[in-house]
């Protein structure tokens, strides 16, 4: 009885988990289309800026309800500086870029991450490159090369910002790793929007616009969301059998991209897209199958274009 009680409450558990997981992308995706709006009007500055206050303000009341004092305790101050660092980095880039660029092609650039992440942690974390992970990693830029290859139509200097991007969010993963699962996410995520905003602030008093109702409402939901999917994310990692299990549905960012990009912005994609985020997407699920196999690590929670 114990047993069954035991199976039915991990089946629970992980159905919530992949429920939980595919909300947040869905929100994710969101964000990153108020991002695209609002990026084609406000300087960066202010975009930066009022989407970090916002997130501020969310993980601080979220953190404080949930852990108290414990959620502002930092364990390692200079690795959560470098990571605040280059997700300030990423920011820009992101917001930079996506106006100039169609969402499923902004998706196939950022897919490339675990690729960036599986050769950065044979470098820094000393894991081994075996021949599974070296010839998924080939086939993933091989994929890039291919489709963004100087001369095509998709190369530019935008698809290079968000590629430039995904490399550095790939290293804020890596050093997420070496925070280890001691440091407070609330932390994490809050040092990021703050560094942020100290980037951004003194460009803001030059660029800054007042937005329309509708505009303001564009900042809040982009704010709010992006923090109730990184919450969401963070507790499907937590309570899901393991990460294999939630990891795959990372890709439903593409559907819901594709989708939005379509009925939002009238973007068709091309067929060179597609097949390209086709392949990167079957060996990003491949790198995760065989990743699943190794020695369980660190799972660090993903973010999109709107979070810092």
């Amino acid at each position: 009885m114990t047993s069954r009680k035991h199976h039915d409450d991990s089946r629970k558990n992980t159905l919530i988990a992949i429920g939980l997981t595919c909300i947040a992308y869905g929100y994710f995706n969101i964000g990153d289309a108020a991002l695209k709006m609002l990026a084609g009007k406000f300087h960066f500055s202010q975009i930066i800026v009022t989407n970090c206050l916002i997130i501020i303000a969310c993980m601080v009341t979220s953190g404080w309800i949930r852990e108290g004092r414990k959620a502002f305790v930092m364990h390692n101050p200079k690795g959560i500086l470098l990571r605040a660092c280059l997700s300030c980095a990423v920011g820009i880039l992101n917001i930079l870029a996506i106006p100039h660029i169609q969402l499923t092609t902004f998706y196939t650039l950022v897919f490339t991450s675990p690729f960036w992440v599986a050769l950065l942690a044979t470098v820094f974390l000393k894991e081994k490159l075996d021949p599974h992970r070296a010839a998924v990693i080939m086939a993933g830029f091989a994929t890039i090369a291919f489709v963004f290859h100087p001369g095509s139509a998709l190369f530019n200097i935008w698809a290079v910002l968000i590629l430039i991007g995904a490399f550095f969010y790939s290293c804020s993963l890596i050093v997420m790793r070496r925070l280890g699962p001691k440091e407070s996410r609330t932390m994490i995520i809050t040092m990021g929007s703050l560094v942020s905003t100290i980037v951004a602030l003194p460009f803001l008093p030059f660029h800054f616009i007042w937005p329309t109702p509708y505009e303001w409402g564009l900042f809040v939901l982009m704010g709010t969301l992006g923090s109730i999917s990184v919450t969401c994310i963070a507790y499907a990692y937590q309570n899901a059998p393991s990460a294999a299990v939630v990891a795959p549905y990372h890709y439903t960012q593409m559907i819901w991209g594709t989708l939005l990009g379509y009925y939002l912005f009238n973007e068709i994609p091309d067929d060179r897209i597609v097949l390209g985020a086709a392949l990167i997407i079957a060996a990003g699920l491949y790198l995760l199958v065989t990743e699943a196999r190794r020695k369980p690590k660190i799972v660090e929670v993903p973010e999109s274009a709107a979070v810092s």
